[in-house]
């Protein structure tokens, strides 16, 4: 399914048509709507069935799509029955009622992200081309099972008192199937993507004071009245500070080998974390040493590092990450292999939404676009000391560039040229940083 997100008049952004594939990275200019839209993707990629995007949903589908409801209630009501069923329902049916149901509460939902009164004029999706979604339903004795065909997803009943309720079973398939339409191919559990902010570092060093009772408490506002004196975090930040605080100690990475690079050609040392500490402090052992660091006393690469590598090896399930400017504090190398780390995560089945200032990064990307397009040859990739995970299907990348018009911000998605993107918002600053150059070697000659 091709869809996107259409998005209107959203803090300085007048409108955005975003369709997220593998690796997406929003890049231009500073104050132009970046971090907005990416903690609303977070948002969106975090919405649940129990979520106030499906606020007075059954209303809706009584009142609207009578035929299609009852439809859906008689079919599972058929399937409870014992019968194998089947059932098809356009795609414009799901569109269109989601898309009244966004109308309805697109407000609400934002101001839940960011905790404020923030307001959005259109937040809507479209999808490419009409379609029949297929619902096969099957009883079995380990429980009722609903399969969408389309979105290869499903959704098994146990308990008998569960299935006496029809209505409530086709309620949950029909919310379901409308977060597969508002997630898309990122239809990922909420728990399971994570937003790694800006100011990671000093959220990493503060963590302990800043405690998971007193962000519920203290920094959460949703539903609160009269609490002027409250500084809250936005949804995104908390998801981050408790998944700092709900680390699986007994995961089993699968993501080792790449943890294993970022600690040897990044870090140039190990984390250590948990068991290995009698405690859930996060200390740092640097190569060649046989004594660990506290956090607060390693380098800033270290500290900028720890939330993701902290994700990748202790983190139980993970599909997604939206990633505030990863290349913070990080020099011009560093940059290049932090481009190179994310098209790794993205070749290892995560999906990576980023927001970067780095011409540096960007043309690491370009270059594994070619790179792959060329049938990633051997000699090259020898020469270069790549491998296969290193290069990338440019199918797989979108570039959205921000541009800061003054009062508004512009969203332009990128098309590549001859095999790569062309970030205009780099290409001039450096034209005109060499021009300025230029002109004063200029003036010293004469």
């Amino acid at each position: 399914m091709k869809r996107k997100l259409i998005i209107e008049d959203f803090g300085k952004i007048k409108k955005a048509e975003i369709d997220i594939s593998p690796l997406t990275l929003f890049v231009g200019d500073n104050n132009s709507g970046k971090s907005y839209l990416l903690s609303l993707i977070w948002g969106i990629c975090a919405a649940e069935d129990e979520s106030g995007v499906f606020r007075g949903m059954l209303k809706l589908l009584k009142d609207d799509y009578t035929e299609t409801y009852k439809q859906m209630c008689d079919f599972v009501f058929n399937v409870i029955e014992g019968d194998i069923q089947e059932i098809k329902i356009s795609s414009q049916c799901f569109v269109e009622s989601l898309n009244k149901l966004l109308e309805r509460n697109k407000d609400a939902f934002v101001a839940g992200i960011f905790n404020s009164e923030l307001k959005i004029g259109k937040l809507a999706i479209a999808v490419e081309h009409e379609f029949d979604v297929t619902i096969e339903g099957r009883k079995k004795e380990s429980g009722t099972s609903f399969y969408c065909t389309e979105g290869s997803f499903g959704m098994r009943f146990h308990g008998q008192k569960m299935l006496d309720d029809c209505e409530n079973v086709a309620r949950i398939i029909f919310c379901n199937i409308w977060l597969w339409f508002l997630k898309g191919d990122m239809a990922f559990h909420s728990f399971n993507t994570v937003y790694l902010p800006a100011a990671r570092t000093g959220f990493m060093l503060a963590k302990n004071v800043i405690n998971k009772v007193s962000r519920q408490v203290a920094y959460d506002v949703s539903g609160i009245k009269e609490r002027e004196d409250v500084q809250p975090f936005t949804k995104p930040i908390i998801h981050f500070l408790n998944m700092l605080e709900e680390l699986s100690l007994e995961h089993k990475t699968e993501y080792g080998e790449i943890v294993k690079w970022v600690e040897t050609s990044m870090a140039h040392g190990r984390l250590q974390y948990g068991n290995e500490l009698n405690g859930q402090e996060i200390r740092y052992l640097p190569d060649g040493s046989e004594k660990s660091l506290p956090l607060r006393t390693t380098s800033a690469v270290v500290t900028e590092l720890t939330p993701l590598l902290l994700l990748l090896k202790y983190r139980s399930s993970l599909e997604a990450i939206c990633y505030e400017e990863p290349e913070m504090c990080l020099h011009p190398r560093l940059q290049q292999e932090m481009g190179q780390l994310l098209v790794r995560l993205v070749n290892s089945g995560l999906y990576m939404v980023a927001t970067t200032h780095s011409d540096i990064l960007m043309q690491h990307i370009n270059n594994m676009c070619r790179v792959k397009a060329l049938g990633s040859p051997k000699g090259l990739m020898q020469k270069l000391e790549l491998s296969e995970e290193d290069a990338i299907d440019i199918q797989d990348v979108a570039i959205y560039q921000f541009t800061d018009l003054g009062e508004y911000s512009t969203v332009e998605k990128l098309i590549p040229n001859d095999g790569e993107f062309q970030v205009k918002t780099f290409s001039d600053a450096l034209t005109e940083i060499l021009e300025q150059t230029s002109e004063v070697q200029v003036f010293e000659g004469e």
